[in-house]
């Protein structure tokens, strides 16, 4: 599970960098045309945010099916992806 984990965080680095460059690009984009087609800073954040939350929804348990990173609707529940299931103690590599 080292391997999700690591790959994770790298996808978190790159969704931070995105969002500094959209910051970066927008400053000069009024308010009113900030979620314009043009602005395309927006959407490829977006778009990456969303590929995030759904590789970390597919990282679940082979033996019992428990989700690994998203354990609840509370943002108190996420963990990192560990090398046993948090669940029912099984390796999951």
């Amino acid at each position: 599970m080292y391997k999700y984990k690591k790959r994770l965080i790298i996808f978190l680095v790159i969704h931070a960098i995105l969002t500094v460059l959209h910051n970066i690009i927008s400053r000069d984009v009024s308010a009113e045309n900030f979620y314009f087609i043009n602005n395309w800073t927006y959407y490829l954040v977006m778009s990456w945010g969303i590929f995030i939350v759904i590789y970390a929804l597919r990282l679940n348990c082979p033996n019992c099916g428990a989700m690994q990173v998203i354990r609840g609707m509370s943002i108190l529940s996420l963990r990192w992806p560990e090398a046993k299931c948090h669940k029912c103690g099984v390796e999951i590599e």
